[in-house]
């Protein structure tokens, strides 16, 4: 059985949680706390601290763009992608295209909270034990301003990112029209999409995202978009396509904590 090495709070891996569940690839999935994560993940992965992480038959593929194809490659997703080769490969480098929104919505989404230390101890010790709690509370003078430094969150940058954001957003509607989805079907376009869209869009059938105090702390970074018709879009495919989690998930759990 395949491992997903995971942040609960991760768009980048509920892309990954989403991709395996819509596809009925069983897993289990094991949550790291961030900050405490970086002791485990070299033994982990292969690419230093990022995740998420896939272990297990013979796999061990760190980021998420990396995973899906390698999951295609062994058949494992087909139900999201087309039949013939050269499309299949398209729509992975449309998914992967993606990966700049990612890193955009992390930043418009923590460039609020570098100043709440206790909120983000809270989102970050969602899948925590009380052990780890304490330690990671020792650590955030230290880790925050580590965190602000690596993924460059300052004013240019989260200019940078909103604009970004909004620039997709409506890139996003445009293309989309009035169909369902990006293409012809729900693809893996769109599930990347949505997933890294997901904290903005805050839907109901994500445990953790649409729960309503995770909507109040992201409610600042949401603030300009909430009614955008992408976003009304994100909410509407979850709703649609995303299967209810496990009552005993690693994300069920997590949210519970809230």
């Amino acid at each position: 059985m395949l491992t997903l090495h995971s942040f609960v709070i991760s768009h980048f891996s509920e892309k990954i949680r989403w991709t395996l569940g819509a596809c009925g690839v069983p897993f289990r999935e094991h949550a790291l706390t961030p900050g405490l994560h970086m002791t485990m993940t070299p033994f982990i992965g292969r690419r230093g601290s990022s995740v998420p992480i896939i272990t297990g038959d013979g796999l061990r593929v760190q980021g998420s763009d990396r995973i899906l194809r390698r999951l295609a490659t062994r058949g494992l997703i087909d139900s999201l992608l087309p039949d013939e080769d050269e499309a299949r490969d398209e729509l992975l480098v449309a998914a992967a295209s993606h990966e700049a929104l990612g890193q955009a919505v992390m930043r418009a989404a923590y460039a609020p909270l570098i100043g709440d230390p206790a909120t983000v101890l809270r989102l970050w010790t969602l899948a925590a034990n009380p052990a780890q709690v304490l330690v990671l509370k020792s650590l955030m003078p230290l880790l925050l301003p580590m965190f602000r430094q690596r993924f460059r969150i300052d004013a240019r940058t989260l200019a940078q990112a909103r604009n970004g954001i909004e620039t997709t957003l409506d890139r996003i509607a445009e293309r989309r029209g009035n169909r369902a989805y990006l293409g012809a079907a729900f693809g893996i376009e769109d599930l990347t999409v949505c997933a890294l869209l997901a904290p903005l869009a805050g839907p109901d059938a994500h445990p953790l995202y649409g729960h309503a105090e995770f909507r109040a702390v992201a409610a600042d970074a949401v603030a300009p978009w909430t009614r955008h018709p992408t976003l009304v879009w994100v909410r509407d495919v979850y709703a649609r396509k995303r299967g209810a989690e496990p009552a005993d998930s690693a994300l069920v759990m997590a949210a519970a904590r809230l």
